[in-house]
């Protein structure tokens, strides 16, 4: 049992992990390639080592946010709303007050007035990550619970 709750933190963290570095490097797409001049270094100027970087840079700070404030959040909303509905609503409104968070950390006011860069972008961005997030939960979920059922049937025979 200790184990199944253990794989399936393991399997969400990763997972929130992937899916907010995937929105972060889509922002930095959709809005880092706005920017031309060489104080910034996003994508345009380094390259495809910018991946590597914001990997090896943001992983450990992701999974720690997701450690101390999504998992207890993420246990609480599965034990006090029963409706998937709901928690993806919860889920993705949190993740785009988290995408408008991001897009201040990226991005200088300067950067966002020169250059006219979108904020909604990143809320949206991070909006349907949390949508993943909240549906790819579900589904882990779902199946640990099959898991222990059958599991427990085994176990009766």
């Amino acid at each position: 049992m200790l184990l199944n709750v253990v794989q399936r933190f393991l399997v969400l963290g990763i997972e929130f992990v992937i899916v907010m570095l995937s929105a972060v490097v889509a922002l930095e797409f959709l809005e880092g390639f706005k920017i031309g001049t060489s104080e910034y270094y996003g994508l345009r100027n380094a390259g495809h080592i910018f991946f590597l970087l914001i990997i090896i840079t943001f992983s450990p700070y992701v999974f720690a946010f997701y450690t101390v404030v999504v998992s207890p959040i993420s246990w609480l909303l599965r034990k006090y709303v029963p409706f998937i509905i709901a928690r993806v609503l919860i889920y993705s409104v949190s993740c785009g007050l988290l995408g408008s968070w991001v897009f201040d950390q990226m991005f200088s006011d300067y950067m966002i007035e020169s250059y006219y860069l979108n904020r909604a972008t990143s809320i949206w961005l991070f909006a349907l990550a949390g949508v993943i997030y909240a549906v790819v939960e579900n589904r882990v979920i779902q199946r640990y619970k099959m898991r222990a059922e059958n599991m427990e049937i085994s176990n009766k025979i």
